[in-house]
């Protein structure tokens, strides 16, 4: 299990992790409900999460998964008491046990305020997070589902392994049955190049 004071975060964060009480939650628990216009921020501390939002039919859409170590939420505090994506309905929710730690929404923006190595911090994960977006968006029009699939397989092997194939499938946007016909092509491609 990873340890909150072990992560990468500055120090500032590491101490507000520190006191946040650990809550387990089992596969298909929600840690954010959709339609919760002021949730916690979440830092996995172990276990794997999707921050997922729904259509207007209710139906999910998976925007990104998170594992040990990351934080996750559907609500970002832009500052001037601005929170984004208030209106949204973006949920999070365990894909297999899961331990987190639950901040305040609020609570990360004083400290942001008020600690410039905690705002750098913010600062470079928030410009990784657009250009993983921007790469993810370019890809679904520029990409074959195979070639998306390639690619998060070569930049997320640990994760995939943990999803289940409808979780994957939906991230790329294709039916589980597509995706199973790009595994089948992708092992056949794999057991004639060994041959």
């Amino acid at each position: 299990m990873k340890n909150p004071m072990q992560s990468d975060f500055p120090p500032a964060l590491q101490a507000l992790l520190a006191r946040a009480a650990p809550r387990d939650f089992t596969n298909g628990a929600t840690l954010i409900d959709a339609t919760d216009a002021s949730p916690p921020v979440w830092y996995v501390e172990s276990g794997l999460v999707r921050l997922y939002a729904l259509d207007a039919d209710g139906h999910s859409y998976n925007l990104g998964f998170h594992a040990d170590g990351e934080l996750v939420s559907g609500r970002l505090a832009l500052g001037s008491d601005q929170v984004c994506c208030v209106d949204r309905a973006l949920g999070v929710e365990a894909l297999q046990p899961t331990r987190a730690r639950a901040l305040a929404l609020a609570e990360l923006d004083r400290l942001r305020r008020s600690d410039a190595e905690v705002a750098n911090w913010f600062i470079e994960r928030l410009l990784q997070l657009n250009a993983e977006r921007l790469g993810r968006e370019a890809d679904l029009v520029q990409r074959s589902a195979a070639e998306r699939y390639a690619e998060l397989l070569r930049k997320n092997a640990g994760i995939i392994e943990r999803l289940p194939l409808h979780q994957i499938a939906g991230w790329l946007g294709i039916t589980p049955v597509a995706l199973s016909r790009i595994r089948r092509r992708m092992r056949k491609q794999a057991d004639s190049a060994v041959s």
